[in-house]
């Protein structure tokens, strides 16, 4: 029988967990870049962006599960709630638990950045349980790619700058085009594989609408822009130039989607998008400080 902290390990999809981290980095180190840093403010919004992506990885769980998107016909990892490996009432409670801790780490964003930031919060809890949660989930209606690029790139980093230095500055949502294009690529590659049981379950996915072509050209699309985003920032960053030396790294996963038609091999190329994140959030970090 499988331990219960690796239950717990599944249930959260902690190999992705990097993507709700990246853009915080960016945005703090923007901040940083003008010389202001607060600690504990970076550290509650690091655990409130992870407990965002978490509390909607386990309503994912649940609701696709209920749902019918999530069944034996399964390709990716094991998903506990469909597997039998956790009940449905354990997994709602362990949902709502993950909303209410969000919710408490919130707070303290809430109390530092004021409206604004409470209205971010909330919005981003409310969109990351109706994503797959009531009558017409996101990803149900082809809106979870948009709902990917916004919150895990330009409102996070802006957010954080904004956390940080109480301005909103047109640099740090432009700086969240890159990893919300590299969290939207790690998404598409899940509704690549997963095309046939989404269509089955009426969940319609923008690959479900447009096909598995317009799958692979949108993640050499999101992938390629996202590598190429330092260029909007050659007059006022110029360091930050070498984030470009992502599309290295970044090829032979392009090459790979675009050639295979195997459900199946894609699950390994999950992780190596989140870790291609990963890379272009440190390269983009230490060309704005090599400006300083």
């Amino acid at each position: 029988m499988m331990p219960q902290w690796q239950i717990w390990f599944l249930a959260i999809r902690p190999k992705t967990l990097i993507l709700s981290c990246c853009p915080v980095l960016i945005g703090t180190f923007l901040a940083f870049k003008e010389h202001t840093f607060h600690g504990l403010t970076c550290l509650f919004t690091l655990l409130t962006a992870l407990g965002i992506q978490i509390a909607a990885n386990l309503a994912n769980d649940y609701f696709d599960f209920v749902k019918g998107a999530d069944t034996k016909a399964r390709k990716g990892p094991i998903r506990v709630t469909q597997s039998g490996l956790m009940s449905l009432y354990s997994i709602r409670k362990a949902t709502i638990l993950a909303f209410a801790l969000t919710a408490v780490s919130g707070s303290y964003l809430i109390w530092v950045g004021g409206a604004a930031i409470a209205f971010l919060v909330f919005l981003s809890l409310g969109l990351a349980f109706l994503y797959t949660a009531g009558p017409a989930p996101l990803a149900y209606v082809g809106l979870g790619d948009l709902f990917v690029v916004l919150f895990f790139g330009p409102v996070a980093t802006a957010g954080t700058y904004y956390l940080q230095t109480h301005t909103f500055h047109s640099t740090a949502l432009l700086a969240g085009l890159a990893p919300g294009f590299l969290s939207t690529a790690v998404l598409t590659l899940n509704n690549l594989r997963d095309v046939s049981e989404d269509r089955a379950a009426g969940k319609k996915t923008l690959i479900v609408r447009f096909g598995k072509t317009f799958g692979k050209a949108e993640y050499l699309f999101v992938v390629v822009a996202a590598s190429l985003t330092p260029l909007l920032f050659l007059g006022e960053h110029p360091f930050t130039a070498l984030a470009l030396i992502t599309l290295l790294p970044a090829f032979p996963l392009l090459t790979a989607v675009w050639k295979n038609d195997d459900p199946y091999l894609l699950n390994v190329l999950f992780q190596k998008t989140a870790l291609l994140t990963l890379i272009y959030t440190l390269l983009f970090c230490i060309g704005l400080l090599m400006g300083t």
